[in-house]
């Protein structure tokens, strides 16, 4: 419940300040006096976006504030899941600086302007008068019919059902398109990864087989090399072996003099051996190389394998080719890989969607279970409403399988007739302005029927009615306050004089300065105002008496 609303700086409001009825409170006033910049204040708490902000006085801020007394809601999982402390009587404040900007607060706790929006809306609806265009929208008309069927926790349900549906569709949409595109270039993948498997590459061959090469090309020259060498060290006259013998001799027969020249002794006999196995290696070596030009081509042949496939993938090294063989090869697995998730993301967006249509036809299921229950008391209600012989009626389709929404498959067309006997058909075809504020009127009231919100405000929905029909929407208007707050502005007597507590918006002139004011009317000043709403500006004493009467009764 919306207990008090103060306004600070806001227009052509300094500063007002109106304590509300728990029931039924009535605002009227002149035209051009300030009733909508009311509701311009209002909204800034229900949330809306500061657009470029008149201030009363442009060096400081604009303050709007609410007070609601929420201890009836159940709303402390709101309060838990954003953080914020509880308290029963909440106050909801936004403040707008003159450069535009504006900040909001929960009990003082800055709040962004979505969770202020999520806040009051489970508190407050407002319903204006240019709101009757919704009676012809088909999400309103499926909200009411949600409302009434209690689908909340259903819809909820679905919704989230839905939007988890619409993500694995979409991966599994790109998913595809990758697939698609990888398979388009597999068969070049293929191709690229066979080339170099079947090259038998391996780390290092292109160093090994570049030395090969280059000692069957120098074989000759290496082939007399290591014969010189060997001759050196065996086979010539005063070779290097017999050399050493002779030294071996001679030290020998030093040591029997001097015994510590026995490890040096000891280190030429071993030079001696290593020298003739050297000389016996080198032979063996020789003896084994021999030129042959067909290897020398064979070793040719593969440089040039290595080389081709080098340049033709741009790389520098077979590792570097034997790194793309590896990533080919992956590619191709990967693609095998994508092809079994997307089986499997297939078989499960089936499922999802089977799941997904069960919660949707039940969901259809209530929806139409109550369309009786909803025409049968709209109609009552618009005999209560002065319009005896309209009617409305729903016409519904499914949307079809393939192509349910977030809201599920149904296709509702909400049908009025005017008259006795009359086809039912569009509302935007048939029904006058003040025969859909009437209607605008019993929907809402049977909306309050079914869900919790403690306060409805009207913006002069009563326009367009007047005599018999507005004491009858009076009526309807006060039975819905016992339920709800319900706050209404209006220029209909016959409304006003139902009111619990009643408020006249006016201006007032002072100097060079035009202010908005607000006040609570006493009884004396309640009679009159609606006696002058009856007469105009002075009432006489019939339209007096009518006054007290409308009150009364």
């Amino acid at each position: 419940m919306l207990s008090k609303l103060r306004i600070q700086n806001f227009a052509i409001i300094d500063e007002i300040e109106i304590d509300f009825s728990e029931q039924l409170t009535i605002i009227t006033g002149e035209t051009g006096a300030g009733k909508s910049i009311l509701l311009g204040g209002l909204n800034l708490i229900l949330g809306e976006r500061a657009e470029a902000t008149s201030f009363f006085d442009k060096e400081k801020k604009c303050v709007v504030e609410g007070e609601f007394d929420i201890s009836e809601s159940e709303m402390k999982d709101f309060f838990e899941e954003e953080g914020l402390d509880f308290e029963v009587n909440t106050l909801v404040r936004r403040e707008i600086i003159p450069g535009g900007k504006s900040r909001a607060f929960i009990n003082d706790t800055p709040v962004t302007l979505q969770v202020l929006k999520k806040f009051t809306s489970q508190l407050v609806n407002l319903h204006q008068q240019h709101d009757t265009l919704e009676l012809n929208e088909h999400s309103f008309q499926l909200k009411l019919i949600d409302s009434v069927a209690s689908n909340d926790e259903l819809l909820k349900r679905y919704k989230n059902s839905f939007r988890d549906f619409k993500k694995l569709e979409k991966e599994i949409a790109e998913l595809q398109e990758q697939l698609d595109k990888a398979q388009r270039e597999q068969d070049y993948i293929q191709f690229q990864f066979t080339e170099l498997s079947e090259a038998n590459l391996f780390e290092g061959e292109q160093e090994s087989v570049e030395r090969e090469m280059n000692s069957l090309t120098h074989s000759e020259e290496i082939k007399r090399t290591l014969s010189a060498v060997t001759s050196l060290l065996m086979n010539e006259d005063g070779n290097i072996s017999d050399s050493l013998r002779t030294v071996l001799a001679q030290l020998q027969s030093a040591v029997k003099y001097q015994s510590d020249l026995e490890e040096l002794l000891n280190r030429l006999k071993s030079a001696s051996i290593e020298i003739k196995d050297i000389a016996s290696e080198l032979e063996d070596r020789e003896a084994k190389l021999n030129f042959s030009q067909q290897r020398l081509e064979e070793l040719q042949n593969r440089i040039d394998v290595l080389y081709r496939l080098q340049k033709k993938h741009r790389v520098n090294s077979v590792g570097e080719l034997l790194a793309l063989q590896h990533q080919f090869e992956n590619q191709l697995q990967s693609l095998h890989t994508d092809s079994e998730k997307l089986e499997r993301g297939k078989n499960e967006l089936a499922e999802r969607r089977k799941f997904l249509l069960a919660l949707a036809h039940n969901l259809s299921k209530k929806r139409i279970g109550v369309l009786t229950k909803i025409e049968k008391e709209v109609n009552e209600l618009l005999k209560q409403a002065a319009m005896p012989y309209s009617q409305i009626k729903f016409s519904h389709s499914l949307i079809g399988e393939n192509e349910f929404t977030e809201n599920g498959i149904d296709n509702f067309r909400l049908l009025f007739a005017s008259n006795k006997g009359s086809e039912f058909i569009e509302l935007n075809k048939v029904a006058s302005g003040g025969e859909l504020s009437r209607l605008m009127l019993c929907l809402q009231s049977l909306v309050a029927e079914s869900v919790s919100m403690p306060t409805l405000i009207f913006d002069e929905i009563d326009t367009g009615v007047s005599g018999e029909a507005a004491k009858k929407v009076s009526v309807i208007l006060q039975k819905l306050s016992s339920q709800h707050q319900v706050i209404c502005i209006t220029h209909l007597p016959q409304i006003a004089g139902k009111g619990d507590k009643h408020f006249f918006v006016y201006k007032e002139n002072q100097k060079l300065r035009t202010y908005t004011r607000v006040r609570e009317l006493n009884t004396d000043e309640r009679i009159l105002e609606i006696a002058r709403m009856l007469s105009g500006e002075k009432p006489t004493e019939a339209a007096m008496k009518n006054a007290k009467e409308l009150m009364e009764n």
